[in-house]
């Protein structure tokens, strides 16, 4: 054994000097000082972002879908296969003892002269076994190491789908609540060109308007009516992908919200610098680089000698009451050097690959630090942009009801044509939609922007539940 250990020992030492000093080819992108969309925003660091929506059912929506949604639930199992994948890895770093218990019976027939005889005997035994890999050169704990960073990167991953299905139910219930408020801006758009036709139709009977006028007044009730029911539409659907990110079946019996809240708080957004540490998708995707690299070094020692170690020992007798006896003791001890010569180039060409995904996990985790900073510069452009639309937007439709508050009268008084009616009428119900939709899209905006600067609820983690027979419960007593 002592010539084992020294034999193994000399060329552990004589190999420190062949194993390259392997590292990820990191990419080299600087991050900017400041914002280049908005360099004059505040370099405080993002607070929780329900928070300025001041809304306590978006919220209890939100707890409800960190719970339930069917997605996030397949992302959570990935997590324990990850874990116990990174288990399975570490195990092969040490010594595996198995135990064997056998029993055999056998019977021999002889022949002497014209005698014939039979005999049995009896074999009982138990054997132990233990066999180890020395990892020598480190090669098991570079796998190991390289499923922990995978099942990390999968935390990882599980952290940006739960940040990305709270922005997508946030975005869902305020989606919810336009469409319901353009459903009864058709509502009221309907009743409004009914009166104009009501009116329109009475001076046609008494001779002042023409056949004309009274054919335009019937074409706008038409369609507004058919707009009502497209609202309608609208607001069914919106529902319903809602009651799917919840878990819930698709009913469309959701009770949403009745106004849109308004975006009055100073947007903290922090240094670019510190983004990367705040972007779960980064964090996986340099965990996923650190794991490659780590791979290929596994690669590349798999050219190097491996050296196992396997003892056994145990009890062979005749009797089953002597199976315990120290004296049928059986033992033996064997050490293995294995150096790979050929074998058609498969280890060279495993290194190869393993260096490649190395290269690919490098680019891609450059590729997400871009996509980071794309998202959010993006994002910062549009929170001006919308923020100076949704101003323009607010004095037309204030101007533009005016307008149809005064056409209605003039009208009345005979000033103006009917045409003209007609016109302030469509222009004032398309500033209204126009302003609803713009006041969603800024809000949808702030949730994208919010995501982009790495999330951050308002409150600790919900508690995510493994797959349960009450989970499945909960889904097919919907169906």
């Amino acid at each position: 054994m002592r010539f084992f250990l020294t034999f193994f020992g000399l060329v552990y030492l004589s190999s420190c000097g062949i194993i390259p000093d392997y590292h990820s080819p990191n990419p080299t992108i600087e991050p900017p000082l400041a914002w280049s969309s908005s360099p004059s925003q505040s370099t405080l660091e993002p607070q929780p972002w329900l928070d300025e929506f001041n809304d306590p059912q978006l919220n209890t929506l939100i707890d409800e879908a960190l719970l339930y949604n069917y997605d996030l639930q397949a992302v959570f199992a990935r997590i324990s296969a990850a874990k116990a994948l990174s288990r399975i890895n570490g195990a092969n770093r040490f010594p595996q003892l198995s135990a064997d218990i056998r029993g055999k019976r056998s019977q021999r027939n002889s022949t002497g002269g014209f005698n014939l005889s039979s005999s049995r005997s009896n074999t009982f035994g138990v054997d132990f076994i233990l066999s180890w890999e020395l990892d020598v050169w480190g090669k098991l704990q570079n796998r190991s190491e390289a499923a922990e960073q995978d099942f990390v990167s999968s935390e990882m991953d599980y952290r940006a789908a739960r940040l990305s299905l709270a922005a997508n139910v946030a975005s869902s219930w305020f989606n919810a609540i336009e469409t319901h408020q353009q459903f009864q801006l058709a509502e009221k758009k309907v009743k409004a060109f009914q009166l104009t036709r009501l009116i329109i139709q009475d001076g046609f009977e008494n001779g002042i308007n023409s056949a004309l006028d009274l054919h335009l007044a019937r074409a706008n009730v038409a369609g507004a009516k058919s707009q009502h029911d497209a609202r309608q539409v609208d607001y069914d659907n919106a529902v319903r992908s809602l009651e799917i990110l919840l878990g819930r079946y698709p009913d469309a019996q959701l009770v949403t919200g009745n106004t849109l809240p308004e975006l009055n708080k100073h947007l903290a957004v922090g240094l670019p610098s510190a983004l990367l540490r705040r972007r779960p998708d980064v964090l996986a995707a340099e965990r996923r680089l650190i794991a490659a690299d780590l791979r290929f070094t596994a690669a590349w020692k798999n050219l190097l000698p491996t050296f196992s170690f396997a003892t056994s020992g145990g009890t062979n007798a005749g009797q089953l009451s002597d199976i315990f006896n120290y004296e049928t003791l059986i033992w033996n001890i064997m050490g293995n050097l294995t150096q790979p010569i050929f074998q058609g180039g498969r280890l060279i060409a495993e290194k190869d690959q393993a260096d490649a995904q190395t290269m690919e996990a490098a680019a891609n985790y450059a590729q997400a630090i871009l996509q980071a900073y794309y998202e959010v510069e993006s994002a910062l452009t549009s929170e001006h942009l919308l923020n100076t639309q949704q101003q323009s937007l607010q004095l037309a439709t204030s101007e533009s009801i005016e307008a149809e508050q005064l056409a209605l009268e003039e009208y009345s008084s005979g000033l103006i044509e009917m045409v003209t009616l007609l016109e302030a009428q469509r222009r004032s119900y398309e500033a209204q939609s126009a302003l609803l939709q713009i006041s969603n899209q800024r809000l949808l905006n702030r949730i994208t922007l919010y995501l982009a600067l790495g999330g951050n609820l308002h409150y600790e983690p919900v508690r995510q539940e493994p797959l349960n027979e009450s989970f499945f419960f909960r889904l097919f007593s919907q169906l």
